[in-house]
């Protein structure tokens, strides 16, 4: 507050302009240039500016704290005005040595110090800017808004300010006035928003002029017309804010997909689209309002999910959901099976405001999905009588037939007949593992002796085509399925055998890598491109056969259904190949986990 002394007066009927008029006019000006600031560099940038031509400064500096939610020591250099680019880097951090500006954030009062000898040894600003500037004194003022320190404002005065340096006793008032008007701007800008931060500069205006003299009548009347457009602006800025919100509600309740926006702020709101709550037949299961029996979210086990393990609730805390297969279950007792995506809503500076969470009603998708694996298994099953009755024919034929011919044609029609069988199985395995209801039946395994078995049927079936196996002696029993890896292998040696050199042996290795165990199969031949193994494990994706020799028959469903068996191991599988050279399928299982089937 400024208190106009006797000698302010006197000097103010002699035409002169007083100290108490002086120091007005200069917050009144500041409030000026504050007013309608809205961006944080922006006042910063307007508080140095202002600072320097107010005061007299050569050099002004604002300190702050890295990030609003920190306290405000003089952590980061916000703002500098006069200083050249070279000494910025020395003042941008002033917490870790001695220095006056971090004098001033512990004692929360004004400091400053004559620019001898001593002080620019002893403080770390005080040095940096006497290396640019030569200071006869400096200043480093607190801006303190609620007892909460905002900032930090350093003045130094030199031998440039024009006519001369002016001393403390001129320079402290001022800027003890200035300082509080600057701290007003800083809180409100951080915490209220630009219609709040004219509004703030003009009260601090209103307050410096509180005890004026009509010398300073016109200071007075500025700072009320300011003051009076601050109100104005408030009142337009409210109203579109009001509009704003309004036009964003309807945009959620309209929406067409069901969508929930979850408010992190203050009153934790929540707003859920029309189509939300049409899904949740009422309203959303976060909503804290509702009384008795509610829509629940559950797993699809039917185990309801708790408050914190809500989708929402958890993209709240900065943890995001992707295409979470869960359910709806109404109060009526039916339940809707839904995919629930969430996410964090952040600002510019990475703070959570809120989440969104989208929610997709999945049962006409789950009806096709039952409807095709119905289709399919009342398919294999149709299938699998008639292919039994034409291979029993044909096998019957064949022995009792002494014709050549005859039994030439009934060597084909069983091996027809076999690979429909493999490609209705193929068809039912590919249903079951998109439908992730592939069961497993693990028992302790003899990886090795499996992989010998597999080796002497292959060598049975395809006697021209030699096939080498090689396994290490510590390879323990693995928990796995038999039957299905036995699928696997059999399939990766049929690749090998259509896809490779006839005259190249195919070479199978079983080794122990540290707390895995893996299986290489390996045929020397033309190989794969580079374009074609990343698509080589989805679905109906077939290997490109040598040109020169035709396309050898198959579903595309083999290598597909290999990495969904290995994967419900909790393997992995994979393949490398050098082109017109070797090419190798690899598949590693692991040894202490005995990861959960598919059911």
């Amino acid at each position: 507050m400024t208190t106009i002394s006797a000698n302010d007066r006197l000097s103010a009927m002699n035409g002169e302009i007083a100290p108490a008029a002086q120091l007005a006019e200069a917050v009144v000006e500041a409030s000026a240039a504050l007013s309608g600031k809205s961006d944080p560099q922006q006042i910063h940038d307007t508080i140095v500016q202002q600072a320097a031509r107010l005061l007299g400064a050569d050099i002004a500096l604002l300190h702050g704290a890295r990030s609003p939610t920190e306290l405000a020591h003089p952590a980061r250099l916000l703002a500098s005005s006069g200083l050249p680019n070279a000494t910025a880097g020395a003042l941008d951090d002033l917490t870790s040595t001695p220095s006056l500006a971090l004098r001033a954030a512990e004692s929360g009062r004004i400091e400053h110090t004559a620019a001898d000898p001593a002080a620019i040894e002893r403080l770390a600003d005080v040095r940096a800017i006497d290396a640019c500037l030569r200071p006869c004194w400096v200043l480093a003022a607190p801006l303190l808004g609620a007892e909460r320190l905002l900032g930090v404002l350093t003045c130094a005065f030199g031998d440039r300010s024009p006519p001369r340096s002016p001393p403390p006793h001129e320079v402290i008032p001022r800027a003890q006035a200035l300082g509080a008007l600057f701290a007003l701007a800083l809180g409100s800008a951080a915490h209220q928003g630009e219609p709040r931060v004219e509004r703030a500069v003009a009260l601090g205006a209103l307050d410096a002029l509180d005890d004026a003299d009509p010398a300073s009548s016109l200071a007075q009347q500025r700072a009320e017309a300011l003051l009076r457009d601050a109100q104005i602006a408030r009142r337009e800025a409210e109203d579109r804010l009001a509009a704003e919100q309004h036009w964003l509600r309807s945009i959620i309740k309209d929406f067409p997909v069901a969508i929930a926006v979850f408010d992190e702020r203050g009153s934790h709101s929540l707003v859920a689209s029309r189509r939300c709550e049409q899904l949740c037949a009422g309203p959303h299961p976060l909503t804290t309002s509702v009384s008795g029996q509610r829509t629940r979210l559950c797993e699809l086990t039917g185990r309801p999910l708790s408050h914190h393990e809500m989708p929402l609730v958890r993209a709240a805390r900065g943890e995001g959901t992707i295409c979470a297969e869960l359910c709806l279950r109404r109060p009526d007792g039916s339940n809707i099976p839904v995919v629930v995506s969430a996410g964090p809503i952040r600002d510019e500076q990475g703070a959570i405001l809120g989440a969104i969470a989208s929610y997709e009603d999945v049962t006409h998708f789950m009806e096709r999905e039952r409807l095709r694996e119905e289709w399919l298994s009342i398919v294999a099953h149709d299938l699998k009588q008639p292919l039994t009755a034409i291979a029993a024919s044909a096998g019957m034929l064949s022995r009792r037939s002494q014709d050549a011919g005859i039994r030439a044609w009934s060597g084909k029609i069983l091996a027809s007949v076999q690979r429909l069988e493999r490609m209705t199985e193929d068809l039912l395995d590919a249903s079951k593992l998109e439908a992730q209801r592939f069961s497993l039946e693990r028992r302790p395994t003899d990886l090795c002796a499996l992989l010998h078995a597999a080796v002497e049927l292959a060598a049975a079936e395809r006697p021209e085509r030699a096939v080498v196996l090689t396994a290490d002696e510590d390879v323990p029993p693995v928990h796995v399925d038999a039957a299905r890896m036995d699928q696997v292998i059999g399939n990766l040696l049929l690749n090998a055998a259509k896809y490779g050199d006839p005259g190249a042996p195919i070479r199978v290795a079983l080794s122990r890598r540290d707390a895995e165990i893996e299986v290489a199969i390996e045929n020397r031949g033309p190989g794969i491109s580079p374009d074609e193994l990343p698509r080589l494990f989805q679905r109906f994706q077939r290997l490109s056969a040598d040109p020169s020799r035709s396309r050898p028959p198959g579903t595309g469903l083999g290598l597909y259904i290999c990495k969904g068996i290995i994967e419900a191991h909790g393997g992995r599988i994979w393949a490398q190949s050098q082109p017109d050279e070797t090419t190798s399928f690899h598949f590693a299982l692991p040894l202490t986990e005995t990861p959960s089937g598919r059911g």
